[in-house]
């Protein structure tokens, strides 16, 4: 149930940017600043009212807020990608993250799903 909130949250917020971003493309809300905040707040609502209220008991917390983090590495820029109408492994330009995923190639991919697996397991509680 927790891996399942916690992809929602994600595929709602990178969905909801895509197609903000696809309408009005030089809005404020694609300041770097405030996607930090958008992504911060969904986070916080994700652990605080949904994660730990219901599965404190049976995960401990890092492994909850690093298997959030590490599913969000995986799917964000997939589902983000497809919204936008962009291919599935496009990379930009102009952000660090990009310039590094993109020079990492399918090292990056790889990396991703590693990590998206571990987070996954991470969430489902398993030892």
């Amino acid at each position: 149930m927790i891996l399942l909130l916690a992809i929602l949250f994600i595929l709602f917020e990178a969905i909801t940017e895509a197609l903000i971003k696809k309408r009005y493309p030089s809005s404020f809300i694609f300041k770097w600043w405030f996607q930090w905040i958008i992504a911060i707040a969904l986070f916080a609502i994700w652990l605080f009212v949904i994660a730990l209220p219901f599965d404190k008991y049976y995960v401990e917390t890092w492994k909850l807020i690093t298997g959030f983090v590490f599913v969000r590495f995986a799917v964000f820029d997939l589902a983000f990608n497809l919204t936008f109408g962009l291919k599935w492994n496009y990379y930009g330009t102009t952000k660090l993250y990009d310039r590094i995923m993109a020079e990492l190639g399918s090292w990056g991919w790889m990396m991703k799903l590693i990590l998206g697996i571990i987070g996954i397991v991470f969430l489902l509680g398993i030892e």
